[in-house]
């Protein structure tokens, strides 16, 4: 074992029509980018929900330049959609699309698993022991939202150590939409139980060597996740503006 970490690699995707901002109009439009992303990661902004720029504009007292730019990068990693004459959205995926979604994150665990434990073994169960450890007292403190950036950071964990940047670089093109669904499964308190004792259980098997096993756990744990969302219909569109005619924005962006 080497001890390297592979590091995650960091998107800044572009659209060729967009107009050049100035220096003050960039960082604000990558507060506003950051702001914007944790709404709909944490779910904080509803699935299929609709994005107004004039009321993003002013909870995050910004120009509608930053927003519009922010939201064509959010575009850019399916996070927003965009419907023709009728404005911007949160992402509702199908259910075609989250077996999809949900299929290709355990390809890309499952061999990251495989490839850390290979190349970084006792790295990888020391920060995972900490993680389950930090999981442990959130768990039982009720602290559900440090419970779901755990949750984030144990998966993550994986791909880190598996020294394979194209790994790496494909679970970060659906990362942040893995990690929206997972988010609001978490909610859901049977779902949140069984997650906690399978992360456990996870970390048991690899610690005693057993990686196989660990992979139909872990096979488990995202099919759940699967299953979950592929029963829920988020609607959106037009007709669909009307359920947030009077979102406030300033108390989603308040902190």
């Amino acid at each position: 074992m080497n001890g390297k970490v592979a590091r995650l690699p960091m998107h800044n995707h572009s659209s060729p029509a967009s107009p050049r901002l100035s220096a003050s109009d960039t960082r604000l439009t990558q507060v506003a980018y950051e702001k914007i992303l944790k709404a709909i990661v944490y779910g904080r902004l509803d699935l299929g929900e609709p994005l107004s720029e004039n009321d993003l504009a002013q909870a995050l007292n910004v120009s509608k330049a930053p927003i519009r730019q922010s939201l064509n990068e959010l575009r850019l990693k399916g996070l927003v959609v965009v419907i023709p004459q009728s404005g911007s959205y949160v992402f509702s995926p199908t259910r075609e699309e989250i077996e999809e979604l949900c299929d290709f994150r355990l390809l890309l665990e499952e061999r990251a698993l495989h490839a850390s434990m290979e190349h970084n073994g006792r790295a990888l169960l020391r920060s995972l022991k900490k993680i389950v450890e930090e999981m442990n007292n959130a768990y039982y403190s009720t602290d559900l939202f440090q419970s779901k950036l755990l949750d984030t950071e144990f998966h993550q964990t994986f791909l880190k150590y598996s020294e394979n940047r194209y790994l790496i670089q494909s679970y970060g093109n659906i990362g942040h939409s893995a990690e929206a669904l997972r988010y609001r499964f978490m909610d859901t308190a049977v779902y949140r139980n069984r997650a906690f004792d399978e992360h456990q259980k996870i970390l048991e098997l690899l610690t005693a060597g057993n990686v196989t096993k660990a992979c139909d756990i872990l096979g488990d744990h995202i099919s759940r996740t699967k299953h979950f969302h592929a029963r829920l219909n988020w609607s959106s569109g037009r007709s669909h503006r009307k359920d947030y005619k009077f979102r406030d924005y300033s108390a989603i962006f308040a902190d």
